[in-house]
């Protein structure tokens, strides 16, 4: 996996290469920069990968249910994800600093916003193309506004959006 330097350049694209498998990459182009896999038997628990850092994600609970954020094998969590109506939620990190995540219906994206109220980072679901088969190809297209791409959550925030469309699907 390698690095990317900048985050937008080429586009950034989440798609899944095997169908049936929970297994899903992010592309730079040719390039795969991240990777997000789903316990095979339990969605509800999720490795992402980039090539310097690896987090964990789990939910907990049935209807008070939170999603966990860790780095791969600490014991502490890195931020907690509240969800709520429709699939909205807050994503609270330990130090404080916060996001929430929301869906734009007249563009059918899901984004993270900052405590502000701006975008940080916007995935769009490509639509299935009519008449492809179940289960279709799911895809995603990463959108970061230029002031924000080097932000130090940006890697973390566009696997774990992901992440939660996928939870969706």
């Amino acid at each position: 996996m390698k690095a990317e330097k900048n985050p937008t350049s080429p586009s950034l694209e989440w798609l899944d290469p095997k169908v049936r498998e929970p297994r899903f990459e992010l592309h730079a182009g040719d390039e795969v920069i991240a990777r997000l896999t789903l316990e095979p038997l339990c969605r509800t628990f999720a490795t992402a990968e980039t090539a310097d850092r690896s987090w964990t994600f789990k939910q907990t609970g049935i209807l008070a249910s939170l999603i966990h954020i860790r780095e791969k094998g600490a014991s502490q969590d890195l931020a907690v994800f509240h969800p709520g109506f429709l699939g909205r939620g807050v994503l609270t990190f330990a130090d404080g600093e916060t996001f929430s995540w929301r869906h734009d219906h007249r563009g059918g994206a899901w984004s993270f916003r900052d405590r502000d109220g701006e975008v940080v980072l916007t995935l769009r679901l490509e639509p299935s193309p009519s008449g492809e088969p179940w289960p279709h190809r799911t895809r995603a297209e990463v959108e970061i506004p230029p002031e924000r791409r080097t932000g130090p959550n940006i890697p973390l925030l566009t696997a774990f959006g992901w992440y939660l469309i996928v939870l969706r699907q």
